[in-house]
């Protein structure tokens, strides 16, 4: 009888066994297949692209918030499915082949989604990056109207794989498996985690790592189950660059049967950004400030970012996004301004960067003559906003034209400071913020007393055409094109007078000789133009 127990008591175990080891080979060779073949960009896009996506196509937009984080606002034609819920509502969305784009609050949940339908053969889901946070800090549109699909078929799933991640997705603990790098410090400094940083080799060895950690590319994640730990239960913590790939490996691990994996939210930027210790990485190497400059200066377009009134009135009259940024005192603005134009003095303008569009806008600087303009678009520039101009002759331009102003004042509202480049902000700061009266302007009668008392080193900035039809008696000519290649011909103390035709390129060599320390560097107000109107000859020998 014990015998006959004992044959029961094994086929049963036997018959007990036989999933589970089916279920872990058809978990084993999904994770394998989807590793081998992980999207371009890990499958995240931008709520840009997502927003052109919407204009040109009809993407699949699923939500994988809370009810309540969906009812309070959302993407409008998006569909709620809580993402412990997504495995058993897979008849909510079509075919494999669809483009679903999964959001969440701020990406991480979707990256869990995203990667969990991938291994279930959905091979154009995606990742919103940055979440429905990242729809409304670009201003798009929400709505309140729930959507609701039409529920179809879902397709044929391995039935062991599928099992696999819906109890994965539906057993996701509270704060879904997302620590933060100020909690993750706290638990290393009281016990031994094992930490998995899944980035690149180049980023590991050039930008450094959490001390004790191990990497696991996660390209090659499946590959090197060799380096997983044994235990399935050892608690471990993944990280990457933001979370992203994060999201990957803990989906890997926890369908392999890990039982206490997390994910670092925010990566290894945000242990950075905390001020928490690294180590490892190359050091930064030290800012070339007349290597940036001569590369600026390279890559200018022939109009030196100068823009005419005539073009600017047609560019409003046109319409479309265009940034106007005036940069008088606040007294010059108030008497009369052009319409939407937004106040910001010269002097602030670095610590007024929240007011102004991203990088990439169209931004249109001016002041009353072209001179500050000229100044904060080179600075503006050199900070990497990329579609900066500054208008010639400023409002005295606009309004000899009889172009319209308004005392209006136009606000706007402060958003997220860009990205600007790190090296430069601080030395704008400082220089914008001890311009002296007359921003280093010199008048054509004042140069031309202070010409007939002492030396003073003239540089016509102007083409070789210009130069020839005529230039200030002892002008040294270089031409600004060549200006950063040339400046071991400029003193390094003055007095130094630039000029050009208007003021524009030499208020940009100006800025430039400053920013690396020349002294007594001043420009000719209107330039040669000005020279001329105030019956100063100009001479062709």
């Amino acid at each position: 009888m014990k015998k006959l127990t004992l044959l029961i008591l094994v086929a049963v175990m036997a018959l007990m066994w036989t999933p589970v080891l089916a279920q872990s080979d058809s978990v084993k060779a999904a994770l394998e297949a989807y590793n081998q073949n992980l999207p371009e960009g890990y499958g995240t896009i931008s709520a840009e692209d997502v927003g052109t996506a919407l204009i040109e196509r009809t993407p699949v937009l699923l939500d994988v918030r809370e009810a309540n984080e969906y009812a309070e606002g959302h993407i409008e034609g998006s569909f709620n499915v809580p993402i412990r819920e997504l495995g058993k509502n897979l008849n909510l969305l079509p075919d494999l082949n669809a483009e679903i784009i999964v959001i969440c609050k701020g990406g991480g949940r979707a990256m869990l989604a995203q990667s969990s339908l991938n291994v279930l053969g959905y091979v154009n889901a995606k990742t919103m990056k940055g979440g429905f946070s990242a729809w409304v800090g670009e201003e798009f549109p929400v709505s309140t109207e729930p959507f609701v699909p039409e529920a179809g078929t879902a397709p044929e799933f391995d039935a062991d794989l599928l099992a696999a991640v819906d109890s994965y997705l539906s057993s996701l603990p509270e704060g879904y498996g997302l620590v933060g790098v100020t909690a993750l410090a706290e638990e290393l400094a009281e016990k031994e985690l094992v930490l998995i940083d899944v980035r690149s080799e180049a980023e590991w060895n050039e930008q450094g790592y959490i001390a004790g950690a191990q990497h696991i590319w996660i390209d090659e994640f499946m590959a090197h189950q060799d380096m997983w730990p044994a235990d399935k239960n050892t608690e471990i913590v993944i990280y990457c660059a933001s979370s992203y790939r994060g999201g990957i490996a803990m989906t890997m691990l926890k369908l392999m049967g890990y039982a206490n994996v997390r994910n670092v939210t925010g990566g290894f930027n945000a242990w950075v950004a905390e001020g928490l210790p690294f180590e490892g990485g190359m050091p930064a190497a030290e800012f070339d400030l007349p290597t940036y400059l001569t590369d600026y200066v390279a890559g200018l377009p022939e109009n030196y970012n100068a823009l005419r009134v005539t073009d600017l009135e047609a560019e409003l009259a046109a319409g479309g996004d265009l940034f106007l940024l005036d940069v008088r005192s606040p007294d010059e603005y108030a008497e009369g301004h052009i319409e939407g134009a937004v106040n910001v003095p010269i002097e602030t303008v670095a610590d007024n960067l929240a007011l102004l569009p991203a990088l990439d806008a169209n931004i249109v600087v001016y002041c009353g003559s072209g001179h500050r303009s000229a100044i904060i678009m080179e600075v503006l520039n050199l900070l990497g906003y990329t579609n900066v101009r500054s208008l010639l002759g400023g409002t005295k331009a606009w309004m000899t034209s009889e172009l319209p102003v308004t005392d209006v004042p136009t606000t706007v509202e402060p958003g997220t400071m860009p990205a600007v480049n790190a090296d430069v902000l601080p030395l704008v700061a400082e220089y914008l913020a001890n311009l002296p009266a007359g921003y280093y302007t010199v008048k054509a009668e004042d140069l031309s007393a202070e010409l007939a008392e002492s030396p003073v080193v003239l540089i016509d900035l102007r083409t070789d055409g210009e130069y020839a039809e005529g230039f200030l008696e002892g002008a040294l000519h270089i031409p600004f094109a060549d200006f950063m290649t040339r400046l071991s011909e400029v003193p390094t103390t003055g007095p130094v007078v630039l000029y050009d035709n208007p003021t524009h390129r030499s208020t940009m060599a100006m800025v430039m000789l400053q920013l690396l320390g020349y002294t007594d560097i001043r420009v000719l107000a209107g330039g040669s133009g000005a020279w001329t109107s105030a019956g100063l000859p100009l001479v062709t020998e």
